[in-house]
């Protein structure tokens, strides 16, 4: 677990969710999907270039296999100008036909300068024209010590890579509130309402493609059940930071 000093290091950078419109034009769009979507796993020796099939869903590729491209250096340099100077901790492509539950982005070397985590939609699969787009949505919690799932009362749900909370206690900022039904009906269908038991909504933004959705590492989120919406899955980037500290 982290020390009192580093917890309170890590406050002093916390900022409240925002979203960055038309972040990546379209033809970046464009070109990131064909990464993602062209990438020939029968071609690749090292097992962090090939694409991962997770137990719980979702398909994701390591971004480290193209971090001598172009567009995606040009990426990252272009966030320098809304999170300031940050090293890559971790990044990959995702996909996913099931929505995320509560989380948060961490990771288990409990580095002291975890920072900014970022959400890059770049694609929405639906049968139909969207009229409504989903949300991931953001919590007023926080956890600070390694990247967890929350499932509260249960005994033992299989995950592929964060460890599962069944008990909140070293939740930062816990309420005795409950997070109303009507919310609960709009956002969160896909997870129990004992799950959401001393967490507080703080704010939801759109999964606007293009857009980046920046927000802490240590804060706890999940998306919206975009089922209800008719949408089958979901393309995005995901790149979790350090904050870079002058030496």
């Amino acid at each position: 677990m982290r020390t009192t000093e580093q917890i309170e290091f890590i406050k002093s950078t916390t900022t409240d969710p925002y979203s960055v419109d038309y972040f990546l034009s379209e033809e970046e769009v464009n070109y990131l999907i064909s990464l993602f979507e062209n990438n020939q796993d029968d071609n690749e020796t090292l097992e962090s270039q090939k694409k991962i099939y997770k137990n719980t869903g979702p398909v994701t590729l390591d971004m480290r296999k193209f971090e001598n491209d172009i567009v995606y250096s040009t990426v990252l340099k272009r966030l320098e100008e809304y999170i300031g100077l940050f090293d890559v901790s971790n990044a990959f492509f995702f996909t996913t036909n099931y929505p995320h539950i509560i989380h948060n982005d961490d990771t288990f070397e409990l580095n002291p300068n975890v920072y900014r985590g970022i959400t890059l939609p770049l694609r929405l699969d639906s049968d139909n024209q969207l009229i409504d787009l989903p949300y991931l949505c953001f919590f007023d919690q926080y956890y600070f010590h390694g990247p967890v799932k929350f499932f509260k009362n249960e005994e033992f749900i299989p995950t592929y890579y964060n460890k599962c909370l069944y008990e909140y206690s070293n939740i930062e900022g816990l309420v005795d509130s409950l997070i109303d039904d009507a919310t609960i009906q709009q956002y969160f269908t896909h997870v129990k309402p004992v799950w959401l038991e001393g967490l507080s909504l703080h704010s939801v933004k759109p999964w606007t493609i293009g857009s980046a959705l920046i927000f802490d590492s240590t804060r706890l989120h999940c998306a919206s059940d975009f089922r209800k919406l008719g949408i089958k899955s979901k393309l995005g980037i995901s790149i979790f930071t350090n904050r870079k500290v002058s030496q």
